[in-house]
This record gives C-alpha cells, sequence and structure tokens, in this order.
C-alpha cells in the first residue's frame, strides 16, 4: 500500500495484480513523507534509499526488535538480502497492529479508519485480475515461497480450509474484494485491470501528474509452467473452487469461467 501526500493518492495493494512492480516503479518519485507498506526490500535491492516516514517506522516501538536484527545483519555483513528482507519486516511490524496482521493488503474499511482525512481527500486506486490467473499465481508464489511441492488442486482444497496446511496459504485476506470494497461498495475512485496495466498505469501517472514516463518495473517471475494456456490448469472441479473462494469479483466483474 502507498499513501502518498506529495501526489495525494492511495494506492491499494491487491494480491498478485502486479503490485510490487507499481510500488518499486513509484518509489522514486514518492515524498519523504509518503507512506509505503511492502517491497521496501525490491527498492533496497535496485539501489534506492529509505525515506523519511519508513525509517521513522522501522525506530517506532512495535518494530524495533526487527529493527535491530537488521542493524546487526549490516553492521556483520552489510547489504544482504536478508538485511534488506528484515527492514521490509520491520516497516510491517510498525503498521501491523493498528492496520492489519498483513498490512501491505488491508481491508478498505481498515484503511479509511487509520487515515480519515486521507481516505477522504485523496484519490484512491487498486488493480484487479482475473480471480482464475490470480489462484494460480498465488499457487506459483506459495510453492515458491515454501519451497514444496503440490499440485494445484491441493492448493485450492487448502484455501478453501478443506486441508489443514497454513504453510502454503497467504497471510491476511485470500479475495482482494474486501481491500476495495466497504460493505461490499466499491470504495476506490478507480480500478485498472491486470489485463491492461501498461496502460491503466500510464494513466494514471498523468491523471496524478506524476512525472514516470516508460514502462513499469519487471515483475516478479512466476514459475508455474506458464506456457500451458489458463484452460490447461482446470477442471469442473478446480474452477468451483475459484468460483466460490472469489465469488464476488467474479459476479462484480462478470468474469467466465475459463472450463
Amino acid at each position: 500500500m502507498i499513501i502518498s501526500h506529495k501526489y495525494r493518492f492511495i494506492f491499494i495493494h491487491c494480491r498478485k495484480v502486479a503490485g510490487s512492480a507499481i510500488k518499486t516503479t513509484l518509489w522514486p518519485h514518492l515524498g519523504d513523507g509518503d507512506i509505503m507498506i511492502g517491497s521496501l526490500d525490491e527498492v533496497l535491492q535496485r539501489g534506492g534509499a529509505l525515506n523519511r516516514a519508513a525509517r521513522r517506522a522501522m525506530w517506532h516501538p512495535h518494530a524495533l526488535n526487527v529493527t535491530r536484527k537488521a542493524m546487526l545483519e549490516w553492521w556483520r555483513h552489510g547489504d544482504t538480502s536478508r538485511y534488506r528482507n528484515l527492514v521490509n519486516t520491520a516497516v510491517k511490524a510498525h503498521y501491523r497492529r493498528s492496520l492489519f496482521r498483513n498490512p501491505v493488503h488491508p481491508p478498505a474499511e481498515n484503511v479509511r479508519s487509520m487515515f480519515p482525512y486521507e481516505w477522504e481527500h485523496y484519490f484512491k486506486f487498486c488493480f484487479v485480475r482475473d480471480p482464475y490467473e490470480q489462484a494460480l499465481s498465488e499457487f506459483s508464489h506459495q510453492r515458491r515461497n515454501s519451497r514444496r511441492e503440490f499440485d494445484f488442486g491441493y492448493f485450492l482444497k487448502a484455501l478453501a480450509g478443506e486441508v489443514d496446511d497454513r504453510g502454503i496459504t497467504p497471510s491476511g485476506l485470500i479475495s482482494n474484494w474486501p481491500l476495495y470494497t466497504i460493505d461490499d461498495q466499491v470504495a476506490v475512485d478507480y480500478i485498472g485491470r491486470y489485463a491492461n496495466l501498461e496502460e491503466d498505469f500510464a494513466w494514471l501517472c498523468e491523471r496524478l501528474d506524476i512525472p514516470h514516463r516508460g514502462r513499469l518495473l519487471e515483475e516478479k517471475v512466476e514459475k508455474h509452467g506458464r506456457k500451458k494456456k489458463l484452460q490447461d490448469w482446470y477442471d469442473a472441479e478446480r474452477a468451483e473452487y475459484v468460483r466460490k473462494l472469489y465469488k464476488k469479483e467474479i459476479d462484480y466483474f462478470s468474469i467466465s469461467s475459463p472450463f
């Protein structure tokens, strides 16, 4: 998530919709007091520096334990991936108690409660994705992070709670619907589409007067055999799991099943 006081916008980071690419692309243009939760490890990896808001969050009492580990890692080994991950975790820890247990992807209602002035006066936007694609991307992400092998059908059963395997399910919410709606009503000013990502992002930069020109920074690589067509991953049972898990999004955007 981003709260930009400089450009007066709120970016709601939906799961598996190129949110990290959007944030790392926007980061060089943000102000010193702008808040970004998540993806700071990627910012540092690309040679970026933390702004004042991020440094302040790291030294909040809720984040101190993780911040100390990050500083110790820096003193011992310098700029390592562990150091960057700890910095990212420390900033998230600052917001976890007040915003959401997974503050990178908080519900819209929580954002409104914590940032009432900004919610009322800033331009709010997000990006969404075909839930059948999103579930597959989530599968790839969880398999890579858990370093385990499991099939797509098993993963969907775990998402649905039929299999007790929390090690392969995401923290926080599964569906993105609560991230951009309040009381089941869309609460943001603009919803971009993953299928039209570059064009919609370029429109937003122009709308918000952000001086970015060109393409988004490279997205995280998905490794779930994307040479296969979407339909090849689904049968009637798998499609039904996704339809139930993401029902409100599927109904609102009138998305057809790939099976």
